[in-house]
């Protein structure tokens, strides 16, 4: 039988968690012999859903909740997305899940085993609490929100946020022409992936990589948002 082990994480805002993750993954995978892999429910790259895609192909996928504290969002939204991910499949993998990281026994023996070991001492100022650069706002034209919620990522938000991020480099637009925000939830959820342009209000659902792009070119870099959207109501 073969079997693919996902860690599965919640949204992470920095790329040093999101490389832990990873790495995490490859420690856990070097020890058990066994493909192991990071994901996340939301927020980060690649998806809950990419990565069942990937491993679609395996007899059994285990899924390891791999967030501390527990958190009981992370328990629902993980059955709800194995949930949606198997209605667009023919032949799916059995799908199961271990108890959380942080219910685990070895949780305090690692504890204790940091607590033994080397320690650092915090002394001296490292760097200002407070910086000028940290008390401007940004003179943006537009501020765009990329809904990065469990929903919008299941149904493409971080190739939305990639494809966003890229023609904008291109047009050389940036946080002073277009100020672009990954947000947690923004609510109809099921018309996402969401973006908001903000102050023109503008709302576009179900975006993907094709709509992303001509956002840009249409509504960031010439100022006319684009024209094909569904009505508002």
């Amino acid at each position: 039988m073969t079997r693919q082990v996902l860690l599965v994480a919640r949204s992470v805002t920095h790329h040093g968690g999101h490389d832990a993750v990873h790495r995490l993954a490859e420690a856990v995978a070097g020890a058990l012999g066994e493909p192991v892999r990071g994901c996340f429910l939301d927020g980060a790259a690649p998806s809950l859903h990419v990565a069942l895609d990937a491993a679609a192909d395996a007899d059994e996928v285990v899924l390891v909740p791999a967030h501390l504290p527990p958190d009981r969002y992370l328990d629902t939204w993980l059955r709800r997305a194995v949930a949606h991910w198997r209605q667009h499949r023919d032949r799916a993998p059995r799908i199961v899940v271990t108890a959380p990281l942080a219910g685990q026994p070895a949780l305090v023996t690692a504890v204790v085993a940091a607590v033994a070991g080397p320690l650092t001492e915090l002394a001296g100022n490292p760097g200002p609490f407070r910086s000028p650069a940290w008390s401007r706002i940004t003179r943006h034209r537009r501020h765009v929100l990329v809904c990065r919620g469990p929903r919008c990522t299941a149904y493409g938000a971080n190739e939305v946020t990639a494809a966003l991020a890229d023609r904008l480099a291109e047009h050389r637009l940036g946080d002073d022409d277009v100020l672009v925000t990954a947000t947690g939830c923004l609510f109809p959820c099921d018309l996402g992936p969401l973006v908001v342009v903000h102050p023109d209000d503008v709302w576009y659902e179900r975006v993907d990589r094709s709509t992303a792009t001509r956002i840009a070119d249409e509504h960031l870099r010439d100022g006319r948002p684009v024209d094909d959207r569904p009505p508002r109501g």
